[in-house]
């Protein structure tokens, strides 16, 4: 009987250790949930919901967390920034760090749909557009992400996320060649979570 409990309780154990949630954080926690999660160390105010954290759990491409976090909803909405990738203008070394995302998010969350594409030729001759990669990213005229939305067969497997995002951006127009990727998880509470922000306008 003792053996039966044993396998039943690593059973768990292991269910819990393979559908954790990003970073070890999961939808609802509170502010003392999300200390725990970093260590101890209690997430730093921005304004509006948002908290800076560094969690136990992080990953080595994301040096910056920002979690969203209301009185009512609990955690809500989870955004990783990584370090600053330096690249050429075909933007190599930042889609190299692009994809080696994919492939473990695809195994976990299944498939996704991804978009690299020029959507706006607005600002500069399409053929220098197509020349530099970083470039279009810089300026806004080239979108490169990747979504999955969870379906409503996994949506308690997966504790309660709804989206996945992850996407390259450059921090000023001008900057062309250095680029950070940022991934972004949306839970079932976070339309309610940005609706109580809404509200307040």
């Amino acid at each position: 009987m003792k053996k039966l409990i044993s396998i039943f309780t690593l059973l768990f154990i292991y269910s819990l250790s393979v559908f954790a949630g990003p970073f070890g954080l999961d939808m609802g926690m509170t502010i003392e949930d999300v200390t725990k999660a970093c260590g101890g160390n209690e997430p730093e105010y921005i304004s509006d919901d948002r908290y800076y954290i560094q969690p136990v759990k992080s990953h080595p491409l994301f040096e910056g967390y920002v979690v969203w976090i209301s009185e009512t909803e609990g955690l809500y909405y989870i955004k990783g920034i990584s370090r600053e990738i330096q690249a050429n203008s075909y933007g190599t070394e930042v889609k190299q760090e692009f994809a080696k995302l994919l492939s473990p998010l695809e195994r976990k969350y299944g498939n996704f749909e991804i978009i690299d594409e020029i959507v706006s030729d607005d600002v500069l001759p399409y053929k220098l557009k197509q020349d530099s990669w970083m470039l279009t990213i810089a300026e806004g005229s080239r979108i490169c992400e990747a979504h999955w939305s969870v379906s409503e067969d996994d949506f308690e497997k997966f504790g309660g996320l709804t989206t996945i995002s992850v996407g390259v951006k450059t921090q000023a127009t001008y900057i062309t060649s250095k680029a950070y990727i940022w991934i972004e998880y949306g839970f079932a509470n976070a339309a309610d979570g940005f609706d109580n922000l809404d509200d307040v306008l």
